[in-house]
């Protein structure tokens, strides 16, 4: 059984705030990092994948939904809009073949026993798929055919990048929020588990990583640094 566990979701490129994450995670006595997916999608992918890949330690990984369609390289022809995908396409011709295999070859879900929480299921969207988002929003009626046939208690997520910490039927839900593409949050979100659930949000200089996103290469430049400079909200 894990003390304490780093959960860390949605890095989406930001290497500035997932280096600031990374140091504070450093602070905690954690006995294991998990990292929920959806790690490349973004302006500084090849930076974030280096970074990430050469973690010491206790480090799990499992697959967000843009992972996959990075890996592959997806575009319009598998359904992705013409924004979505000429990022997609940028960010999979950053990586190497090497980054690229990693993503394709991450775990969909995973789970482990955490002090004070029991065992906790960790997946990226939904127990049923990781482009199924959970929301503090989502009516309880919409979220009982995805966790039907979870066994564990406690369910963390991410996806829709707002933490929030919610009981559904007998479940937990926990969603981590984003490190690198923050919705009602100005700083870098994650969470800390065990014995208790403690949302953080890590600060860092949002400047000087919009000014590196500016400079990267990827589509939408300029959008992708607004959303870092002035997260947008989220209604409950």
């Amino acid at each position: 059984m894990l003390k304490r566990v780093a959960a860390i979701y949605d890095i989406h490129g930001n290497l500035a705030a997932l280096d600031a994450v990374l140091a504070d995670i450093e602070k905690c006595r954690i006995d294991a990092i998990i990292v929920g997916g959806d790690l490349a999608w973004g302006p500084q992918p090849a930076m974030v994948m280096s970074r990430l890949m050469s973690l010491k330690g206790n480090v799990h990984f499992i697959k967000g939904n843009a992972d996959g369609e990075v890996a592959e390289r997806y575009g319009i022809g598998q359904g992705l809009d013409e924004e979505t995908a000429e990022i997609n396409e940028w960010c999979s011709d950053q990586l190497t073949a090497t980054q690229k295999a990693f993503l394709r070859n991450l775990q969909e879900k995973m789970s482990v026993e955490i002090d004070g929480l029991g065992e906790v299921l960790f997946v990226h969207g939904s127990p049923r798929s990781d482009e199924e988002g959970i929301r503090n929003s989502t009516t309880d009626a919409a979220i009982k055919s995805m966790i039907d046939s979870v066994k564990q208690k406690t369910i963390v997520c991410g996806h829709t990048h707002v933490q929030f910490d919610r009981s559904v039927f007998d479940k937990r839900i926990i969603n981590a929020g984003s490190v690198g593409l923050q919705i009602n949050a100005k700083g870098a979100c994650w969470v800390l588990l065990g014995p208790d659930v403690v949302f953080r949000e890590t600060e860092y200089d949002f400047h000087y990583a919009a000014d590196q996103i500016r400079q990267s290469g990827v589509p939408m430049a300029n959008d992708f640094a607004e959303h870092i400079l002035n997260p947008p909200k989220e209604g409950p």
